[in-house]
């Protein structure tokens, strides 16, 4: 099968874009796992993204600093606060609600909801004018409904569990927690306060699907706002890391409002520390910055439509590592969602075709109506025609506009003069009687 380029993309490049893109769903699948199993064992959320992002802006401001070292512009004031604002949303904000979410749901469930992410993107897209909507073609109704079908996913994930589908009794790591945290997750009720003494009560993981929901919106708009923010700033890599390092700026002071104790800021067991140290060089500094070496180069709809590949492969890993079970809930709003969210990119890449074969016409058209006219020039100089003549005016007039099988510059740059004036005059000759 032939790979179609994408974003005027050379076909290694289009190649090395999903390659990237695959290894990166692959890579925070293990990440859903492990962080898990440190949540479980007590890990705090603050202080986990904090060791997570500090790993993270090392790692990638060192690559950036040598792979990107010709292509960063000078930083301005401007650029610097836009950096801290992509910090606090697509890092800060995201990372707290994703593990709070998760805290409360499952790997699996957290998976699932994570596939709405294209969709908000989509959204945020259209509002902000970054993609458009057209409503009478074909791709644009498949785009609204692959949004509507999302949509729907996620509510069904948000208020419908259901009875357990599948049950895991594979047994390979033994984390006596793991079942004390499950029966929490299925049984309690959290209540919440809105605003004053607005009081409300639900169940743990409800409050877990809310959390995932807002995290999705926070990275959908962090993926939207890096295509100005490379525009203005193009190195992918120290982008992303400059957003860790904005992160890691913002993140104590959250932990002094909300985890002042010390004993959530120290890792007390080696699950807590591989964790972190995996979170911080796989899942915060290798997908970050295949995330904004992506949008970079394909664009942020390109890389949201990954997801459902990390659902995949966390399922297996939930089942085998965690004893997770499956719930009809999770299954029909995953399907859903991911129904939803591949009619979304078919109605993308038509319109990407439609536009791509429009661009080119309009490139091609100019060149094709030069080539002529300097073929007709060559092969047949304008004729004078007879002032006293009715017949030779008109004719002239619809000689000019003839439109003659055109020569290409090099074969005719291979004619001598006496071969164009005998094509010439066999043509001519050739025309019929009426033109």
């Amino acid at each position: 099968m032939k790979l179609k380029p994408l974003c005027g993309c050379q076909l290694s490049d289009v190649f090395k874009l999903h390659a990237a893109l695959v290894m990166a769903q692959l890579a925070f699948a293990g990440f859903e796992i492990l962080s898990r199993v440190a949540l479980i064992k007590g890990a705090g959320r603050i202080a986990f993204s904090f060791y997570r992002n500090v790993i993270a802006s090392l790692l990638l401001g060192v690559s950036g600093f040598f792979l990107e070292r010709g292509q960063r512009p000078r930083l301005t004031f401007r650029i610097v606060c836009l950096f801290f604002f992509l910090g606090f949303i697509g890092v800060t904000v995201n990372q707290l609600c994703y593990l709070e979410g998760l805290r409360y749901t499952s790997p699996i469930f957290a998976s699932a909801m994570r596939n709405t992410t294209p969709v908000f993107t989509f959204i945020i897209a259209v509002l902000c004018r970054m993609e458009k909507l057209r409503i009478r073609k074909l791709d644009g109704q498949a785009k609204v409904v692959g949004t509507a079908l999302a949509i729907c996913g996620s509510v069904v994930l948000s208020i419908y569990r259901g009875p357990a589908v599948l049950k895991s009794k594979i047994t390979i790591l033994h984390i006596p927690e793991v079942k004390s945290q499950q029966s929490l997750v299925n049984n309690s009720l959290q209540t919440i306060t809105i605003i004053g003494s607005i009081h409300v009560t639900m169940q743990s993981w409800q409050l877990g699907a809310i959390f995932l929901v807002v995290s999705c919106i926070a990275f959908a708009l962090f993926l939207i706002m890096q295509v100005p923010a490379l525009q203005k700033y193009p190195a992918p890599v120290s982008l992303a890391a400059l957003s860790c390092f904005f992160s890691v700026l913002q993140l104590p002071i959250l932990g002094v409002i909300y985890e002042p104790e010390r004993s959530k800021w120290a890792p007390t067991s080696a699950s807590e520390i591989i964790s972190i140290v995996y979170a911080g060089i796989i899942a915060s500094g290798l997908v970050s910055g295949i995330q904004s070496w992506g949008v970079y180069k394909g664009g942020p709809v390109i890389v949201a439509a990954y997801q459902p590949l990390e659902t995949v492969v966390t399922t297996i890993l939930s089942f085998v590592f965690l004893k997770e079970t499956l719930h009809l809930g999770s299954v029909i709003g995953g399907v859903l969602v991911i129904l939803g969210l591949y009619l979304l990119i078919w109605g993308q890449e038509r319109e990407r075709q439609i536009m791509a074969s429009k661009v080119a016409d309009d490139v091609e058209l100019p060149v094709r109506s030069r080539t002529l006219r300097l073929s007709f020039d060559i092969i047949a100089p304008p004729m004078r025609p007879d002032p006293n003549s009715d017949v030779s005016s008109r004719g002239s007039r619809r000689m000019s506009s003839l439109q003659l099988p055109r020569l290409s510059s090099e074969r005719l740059s291979r004619l001598s003069n006496d071969q164009i004036s005998r094509y010439s005059s066999e043509r001519f000759t050739s025309l019929p009687e009426n033109c």
